[in-house]
């Protein structure tokens, strides 16, 4: 096992189909925004939340700057609404964590100097440590990342055509690495029970190297390092794939997760590690929410066939603002709290997987295998006649 020991190598079943609650552009009660939004995934059905642990939680969630935050573990004493939703009832919980001592060097430099690196371990380590002993024997899953690592690789010049240089892949396998580390030796050296923790590295950039053979992730840096789960971030394919439909969209999408999985680095986890992370149809792109609602059908459909344990819609308000001031429509629920036909899907989806997990739990004793979810949970999602 790659991100530390366990009793069980076996990852909890996942209900697979979810969303994720990020940089927060409005919202509806008196509660902080991350404490409403994850109690809305929750409404969903979702067994599943998908939240952000960092330096960046006043652009995320509308919390306070605070001078005296230096640290994850800071973040989560002055602002306890983070422990909140790690309490709601959701069996994985999986983060974008960033420590605040991370100055990008890695990617921005080629190397982490020793006192970067020093302190990036320490915030991951004692953040992991945190989790084992407090949700010990709850039999909570946390899942630990990294947002969109691709973009990472260009420093954040948001242009697709653009290639990593050699210095920054190399720094790149430094930064996954030390954060792989952190989280194992805090596995290895703290005894717990019914609790996981997985460590996952999330890319962006797949098409490219597969048609291509251009440097990204899943080529110069996946076999150079060790992680439990590949989180996919999907739109390179996902969305014309989706818009295309057919046996062709379904093909495109299984040979991306296919090159992805080919590229995986060992490990003892039994079934497919890689899932996807985020995929969306904005509104300006597909002009209608019964279009969305419908490619969003397909991904998750072909996402469950393939094997995905999960499959996670961005996101459940929308985050992005286009130049003229409005929101793009990357949505469940619109900012007038309307809920669109792919909430509808998700919440239906969920309803009947539930339904599933406890009936089938009831006749053979226990929870279905991710296979033997998946592969009941895919027909759900055939199209309407």
């Amino acid at each position: 096992m790659v991100a530390g020991l366990r009793s069980d190598t076996v990852p909890m079943l996942s209900t697979a189909i979810g969303t994720q609650t990020i940089g927060v552009r409005y919202q509806f009660t008196d509660e902080s925004a991350l404490l409403e939004t994850a109690k809305g995934i929750l409404e969903l059905g979702s067994d599943t939340l998908k939240i952000a642990v960092g330096p960046n939680y006043k652009e995320n969630y509308g919390f306070a700057k605070d001078p005296e935050i230096r640290s994850v573990m800071d973040l989560l004493r002055k602002y306890p609404d983070y422990g909140r939703v790690f309490d709601l009832p959701f069996r994985n919980i999986m983060l974008w964590i960033y420590p605040f001592a991370d100055r990008m060097s890695g990617f921005n430099q080629g190397s982490i100097p020793q006192d970067e690196a020093d302190a990036i371990y320490r915030e991951i380590h004692e953040f992991t440590v945190h989790l084992l002993k407090t949700y010990s024997g709850t039999g909570k899953s946390f899942y630990l990342g990294n947002w969109e690592g691709d973009w990472h690789m260009l420093k954040l010049n948001y242009n697709y055509d653009l290639d990593p240089t050699p210095e920054t892949i190399q720094g790149a396998i430094q930064w996954f690495n030390l954060r792989q580390k952190a989280i194992a030796d805090a596995i290895r050296e703290t005894e717990h029970h019914g609790v996981r923790i997985y460590y996952y590295v999330e890319l962006n950039h797949v098409r490219k190297s597969m048609d291509q053979g251009k440097p990204t992730i899943v080529n110069t840096v996946l076999p150079h390092i060790k992680t439990d789960f590949v989180s996919w971030s999907s739109y390179d394919v996902t969305t014309t794939a989706a818009m295309r439909g057919g046996e062709v969209g379904r093909k495109r999408v299984f040979q991306a997760l296919d090159y992805i999985e080919k590229h995986l680095p060992p490990s003892d986890i039994p079934g497919k590690r890689v899932f996807i992370g985020e995929y969306g149809f904005n509104l300006e792109q597909v002009e209608s929410p019964e279009k969305q609602s419908e490619y969003s059908r397909r991904v998750m459909r072909w996402s469950l066939e393939w094997g995905c344990p999960f499959v996670l819609y961005w996101e459940l308000y929308c985050n992005e603002i286009n130049e003229a001031g409005k929101h793009r429509g990357f949505w469940l629920i619109d900012k007038e709290g309307v809920k669109q036909p792919a909430w509808h899907l998700h919440r239906d989806f969920l309803a009947k997987a539930n339904g599933f997990v406890e009936e089938f739990t009831a006749k053979h004793g226990r929870r279905p295998t991710q296979a033997e979810y998946n592969r009941a949970a895919a027909a759900w999602l055939q199209p309407p006649p």
